[in-house]
């Protein structure tokens, strides 16, 4: 993937700079022009249509796989076993453990409160308390990708779209888990985690497909009128003056694509597997222009 990205980064450049310089300064300049036309409907249609497309298209989709994959376990259940063997007295059930993720406040802390309030030795309630923490902080992401994934290891998990590996929003999403309608479930993991990616691919390819075929319609436009043909400039400065223009075109074209990029990243929250941070950062030119977005 570092390979394609520079590489991508090389072609936009040489196809715009060869085609500035053939083309001459005023001919590449008007279609420019007709390039930024077509951009700026492009983004006007996927601004007004991501949304509407996704949730038209495939909102119902991602609910449905979701709450099938979710009605197959009992998040409580399996992180009371995990618990179970790093020595959960027996004192704890599962509505115990139930409440502790469902009460308001730090989970570790009300974990605390619920032992102490059943009388279980302090040293017991310190052991408890720091295999609780290393647990949320080391085994429960991958045990959710786990029991979403489509295989074994987890990796194609549709989880690994916004889930952070993160105490706070692990905790989160497990209380997204705990309720037994597991469809309402199901739509709120949607909202939170799956629809911004999902709107923002459905607004990427709308931006493609509609910038492709604004480009072409207003490409008849300008043949039609005749406007280029009358463009007969032809000296060295005109064609170094096309290659000028082809470099800020290039330029303008790989910024859009670093752009797009950083939206894919962000709304996934830098978890997926061929497109992170990790990656692009062992670029050798696109790192530039993404570093302009993304931070």
């Amino acid at each position: 993937m570092t390979v394609l990205l520079d590489a991508a980064v090389v072609i936009i450049f040489v196809i715009t700079c060869i085609t500035g310089y053939v083309m001459g300064f005023f001919k590449y300049a008007a279609l420019m022009l007709k390039s930024a036309a077509a951009l700026i409907v492009a983004v006007c249609a996927a601004l007004m249509l991501a949304a509407p497309a996704y949730n038209a298209f495939a909102r119902d989709k991602a609910v449905s796989r979701i709450e099938s994959k979710i009605e197959k376990f009992d998040i409580v259940s399996i992180m009371e076993s995990d618990l179970r063997k790093k020595g959960l007295p027996l004192k704890v059930t599962n509505d115990d453990l139930r409440e502790v993720i469902l009460k308001d406040g730090d989970v570790v802390v009300n974990m605390r409160t619920m032992l102490g309030s059943k009388g279980i030795d302090s040293a017991v309630v310190g052991k408890v308390e720091k295999d609780f923490k290393e647990y949320l902080d080391g085994e429960l992401f991958g045990k959710i990708l786990k029991l979403t994934s489509d295989s074994r290891s987890g990796r194609d998990s549709f989880m690994n779209i916004g889930l952070e590996n993160e105490r706070k929003a692990l905790v989160k999403f497990v209380k997204m888990l705990v309720p037994r309608d597991k469809h309402a479930a199901a739509v709120e993991i949607e909202k939170e985690y799956v629809s911004p990616f999902g709107t923002m691919i459905a607004g990427a390819l709308i931006f493609i497909v509609t910038a492709i075929a604004a480009s072409v319609v207003f490409s008849v436009i300008v043949k039609v009128m005749g406007f280029l043909s009358r463009i007969k400039v032809v000296s060295a400065a005109n064609s170094f003056g096309g290659l000028a223009l082809g470099i800020v075109k290039g330029l303008a074209y790989a910024v859009l694509a670093a752009y797009v990029v950083s939206l894919i990243v962000e709304s996934s929250k830098n978890q997926l597997g061929k497109i992170n941070t990790d990656i692009i950062d062992n670029t050798y030119l696109f790192k530039y222009f993404f570093r302009l977005f993304y931070r």
